[in-house]
């Protein structure tokens, strides 16, 4: 190991350190005021062309100098999560905290998300104080007769209800999971409550600044679709206070004495990679983050937002999405090089698709462009490249597919009903689109580990341990119960390194029994459990460890460590 692997690995390893402190001894505080943490965090502002640049040309051509990086490419290495706990969960923090998979929602919590009022007051006028000034939407800033400020965002005249019914699904299923998600309201209002405050202004078609004037304003809302009796559509999102501007997807935020892990070794950022595919959210990047300042438990602390989901689903927001989406970055190196040295055109499988299956046009103008032909989870891509999204391991993707099966059938279908399609039809077959999907998301990634879940130990006698667990697999109808085969092996892992203690002993099902050896001082035991499925399936890789140790002398084994392998 060379003197950087070992640096890199001490700081590491105090970081981890350091967040299990904090996991284990919530209570402890660095003692910082909340005017005190909001000096120190500085605003943070990007748009969306500085991080096209950033991305797709600055970070490409640095990553050149990157010699780690190249190499750990080259051997196609990864590196374990940093925010999981030796259990191999993502504790709560101001990050994630679980929700759906840990302790079921129901369906009304479901449907309710994180929105907890009515929305905008629709009593009275709504003042609108500038117009959107970000992001491929129109939109307008509006303060209610309550004090109460929103951002307005409209559907495409030719596409009513695509994007505000993307938004509205996204933002409640991305809080299911255990996001911190702004509120989202899907409102039916009379544009004329809408009335400009005399220093309101907007960007024109031009990109120029202009004052916001009635006419101009009637000209804006005359380019939004209009439903019965005149009413306009409009996802409303209620502005987060004390914000901070967007997070980093990259490094740390050091001004937060909470913010101790870099980003790109966070489980719960790297895993909205597999969140994102299921819900085709491409416009995952940090320009749709943001971090605000609140307290929690009498403390000041940083939370780290999501917002604007109007870009997943078939939605790109002011347009369906298009046929390239999810397949390729908005400028794809690795496209553009694998087509370089023959100089040649060929067509492309989401080009086919888009040839044969949809012959070159919009289906349902409410859904955009959204199905799951040519869909393959591990090849699913965002708009921008980033290296939190690449450093995904096969633990974390199981981790974020073990949360998208905990939503069932049913209670899909109740997030998608709270879109409010005026076409019924629309609403059954997006259903059967994401039922589908996740199917295909799970089914893939559980097959690239050892699919096993609530592992649990049991002392039988002296000297004689069980193990009990759960086969996600077998659970969710991915594999068939006839011809499932499981083994383990045990091994010692001490401080002078693994040795193998048992040949690997086949069994059938859960429940498994074990004999422990006596171990030296300072000793643990390592059981590596392996499935397979079926005659001509290989044994499943990497093979689950489940690490056994004595807290004390002479005390029964514990499961002190599980690990489903990078």
């Amino acid at each position: 190991m060379t003197n950087i692997s070992r640096i890199k690995k001490l700081i590491a390893s105090l970081m981890l350190s350091a967040g299990i402190i904090l996991i284990a001894f919530p209570s402890l505080s660095f003692g910082v005021a909340a005017e005190e943490l909001d000096q120190k965090i500085k605003d943070q502002e990007t748009s969306f062309y500085r991080e096209l640049f950033d991305k797709i040309v600055y970070d490409q051509f640095a990553s050149l100098l990157r010699f780690d990086r190249i190499k750990d490419r080259l051997l196609f290495k990864k590196y374990e999560a940093l925010d999981v706990n030796p259990f191999d969960e993502v504790p709560d923090s101001g990050f994630f905290v679980n929700r759906h998979a840990r302790k079921h929602l129901s369906s009304e919590e479901l449907r309710e998300g994180p929105d907890r009022s009515e929305g905008p007051d629709l009593s009275g006028s709504l003042r609108v104080m500038k117009g959107k000034s970000d992001g491929m939407t129109a939109g307008f800033f509006v303060e209610d007769q309550k004090g109460a400020r929103y951002l307005l965002k409209f559907d495409p005249k030719d596409n009513p209800e695509m994007a505000t019914s993307a938004e509205t699904i996204a933002h409640k299923l991305f809080y299911a999971f255990g996001y911190h998600v702004a509120q989202y309201y899907l409102i039916d209002f009379n544009p004329t409550l809408l009335t400009p405050d005399p220093k309101a202004t907007y960007y024109n078609e031009d990109g120029f600044k202009k004052p916001l004037t009635q006419e101009a304003l009637q000209e804006l809302i005359e380019k939004i679709p209009k439903r019965k009796g005149g009413l306009v559509r409009a996802s409303a999102s209620k502005l987060i206070e004390n914000d901070k501007g967007y997070m980093d997807f990259e490094g740390r935020r050091k001004s937060d004495p909470d913010d101790l892990i870099p980003h790109e070794d966070r489980r719960s950022l790297r895993a909205l990679r597999v969140f994102g595919s299921w819900l085709n959210h491409y416009d995952l990047r940090e320009g749709n983050t943001l971090d605000a300042i609140e307290t929690e438990d009498g403390k000041p602390v940083v939370k780290h937002y999501l917002i604007d989901f109007g870009s997943a689903l078939g939605s790109a927001a002011n347009h369906p999405k298009v046929p390239a989406a999810g397949y390729e970055h908005i400028v794809d190196w690795y496209e553009i090089g694998k087509a370089a040295p023959t100089l040649k055109i060929v067509e492309k499988p989401w080009e086919r698709k888009w040839d044969e299956l949809h012959h070159r046009g919009i289906a349902n103008p409410a859904l955009g462009y959204f199905d799951n032909a040519e869909f393959q989870p591990e090849a699913w891509k965002t708009q921008l490249p980033y290296e939190v999204f690449r450093r995904l391991t096969r633990a974390d993707a199981f981790w974020a597919a073990k949360i998208l099966m905990s939503f069932s059938n049913e209670e899909i279908k109740a997030v998608v009903d709270t879109a409010r399609f005026s076409d019924s039809d629309s609403a059954h077959i997006l259903s059967e689109i994401l039922i589908v999907r996740r199917d295909i998301i799970a089914r893939y990634w559980f097959g690239h580990v050892t699919p096993l879940d609530r592992i649990r130990l049991f002392q039988v006698d002296d000297g004689t341990y069980q193990i009990r667990f759960e086969d996600l697999s077998l659970k969710y109808g991915f594999a068939p119960q006839e011809g499932t085969r499981y083994r383990y092996q045990l091994m010692s892992v001490g401080s002078g390194g693994s040795h193998r203690l048992s040949k690997y002993q086949d069994f059938e099902a859960s429940p498994f029994s074990f004999k422990v050896p006596s171990l030296k001082p300072g000793s643990r035991l390592a059981l590596l459990v392996q499935a397979k499925y079926g005659q001509k399936d290989d044994w499943s890789d990497p093979p689950l460890k489940i690490i056994l140790a004595q807290k004390a002398e002479g005390a029964t084994l514990e499961i002190v460590q599980i690990d489903h392998g990078v």
